[in-house]
């Protein structure tokens, strides 16, 4: 057949064949062959020789594009064989991000421990890049997880950090690890560059300067570059706020904090974590919303805050404009079953 591989490895198989031109990585274990079509950082193919995870023609496209993750979740603590083949044209054609795949095996996989024992629990890790694909959202722990490893730092660490966390933690960072948005940095790295306020586009600066005086937010200095102690408290200031927020800790101590780091340094995942506490205040509703308006201005495509628009509006009472923000996910994100199984309760009321 070909190669063998032990538990734990198989999302790893197909991360290391992800950025190939075309390519069908084959996993057989126990009697099932399972075949993934890889192309450009995307699974375009899946087959299996088990009928409960065949791909069918007119098959519902947000359970199409989960039936690839459910196979892999159940190959993760698995060992067998592998081989790399030439592709066929697939009976149900796909374009998921790898990336996606094995973020949803990993939060659906009952046994990590294969996986945590690859990895290592001291082993420093490092984000793979600045920005995540835009088709990929992350739920909380694994967005704290993404932002604490900017520097490099080890589970252990993070376990550390959230004590009443660790099993949770645990499966956060396993599962960014197998899709690729860590690597390990058992290198001494070099000090992350400062980060610039927010990515140097003057005109971003006044768009964002514009929004927060619209909705009353605290004004954004966009002539101004900050100086490197401004921008230090700043960042320190955003990860005791999530870390606050991820502990369920004080809101208001965390609110008070992000609050004054966002108007510094701006980042799309901050400022949704920062408007999903204040749109609970009625008080707080406007910022919120000038705070989720700022995160798409950065990102468009920045599917939680779209998501989290929806829900001020829901909140509200306008359930035009809810649709039209989960709408906006679709045009990019046509799988998300999340958002159609949303639009579809929105449709029966």
């Amino acid at each position: 057949m070909g190669e063998s591989f032990r538990v734990g490895q198989a999302p790893f198989l197909l991360q290391r064949h992800a950025h190939a031109v075309k390519a069908a990585v084959e996993l057989v274990h126990a009697g099932v062959t399972r075949t993934f079509a890889l192309a450009e950082g995307k699974v375009v193919g899946f087959s299996s020789s088990s009928p409960e995870e065949e791909l069918k023609p007119g098959l519902d496209p947000t359970e199409a594009s989960l039936v690839p993750a459910i196979a892999l979740a159940r190959l993760v603590a698995a060992s067998g064989e592998y081989r790399v083949v030439e592709p066929k044209a697939p009976s149900v054609p796909l374009a998921l991000p790898l990336s996606w795949v094995i973020l949803e095996a990993l939060r659906r996989t009952q046994d990590l421990s294969p996986v945590l024992d690859l990895l290592g629990t001291n082993r420093p890790f490092v984000r793979a890049g600045g920005n995540l694909t835009p088709n990929v959202s992350l739920v909380p722990l694994e967005a704290f997880v993404w932002d604490r490893l900017g520097s490099p730092l080890a589970l252990a660490d993070l376990q550390r950090l959230l004590p009443e966390q660790t099993q949770p933690l645990s499966r956060a960072f396993a599962a960014l690890a197998c899709a690729g948005l860590l690597v390990p940095a058992d290198a001494p790295a070099p000090k992350p560059e400062k980060p610039r306020f927010p990515p140097a586009s003057p005109k971003l600066r006044e768009r964002l300067a514009r929004i927060a005086r619209e909705g009353g937010l605290p004004a954004l200095e966009a002539d101004r570059e900050p100086t490197e102690e401004e921008l230090d408290q700043a960042q320190r200031d955003k990860e005791q706020a999530l870390a606050l927020l991820a502990q369920g800790g004080d809101e208001r101590q965390a609110v008070r904090l992000l609050s004054r780091a966002v108007s510094l340094l701006p980042d799309p995942h901050s400022l949704v974590r920062l408007a999903e506490v204040e749109v609970a205040n009625p008080l707080a509703r406007q910022r919120a919303l000038a705070h989720l308006k700022q995160a798409l201005e950065m990102e468009p495509t920045f599917t939680p805050a779209w998501l989290a628009l929806a829900n001020y509006w829901a909140l509200r009472g306008d359930t035009e404009k809810q649709r039209r923000c989960l709408e906006n996910v679709l045009k990019y994100d046509p799988q998300n079953r999340d958002v159609r199984e949303a639009l579809l309760h929105l449709s029966e009321r």
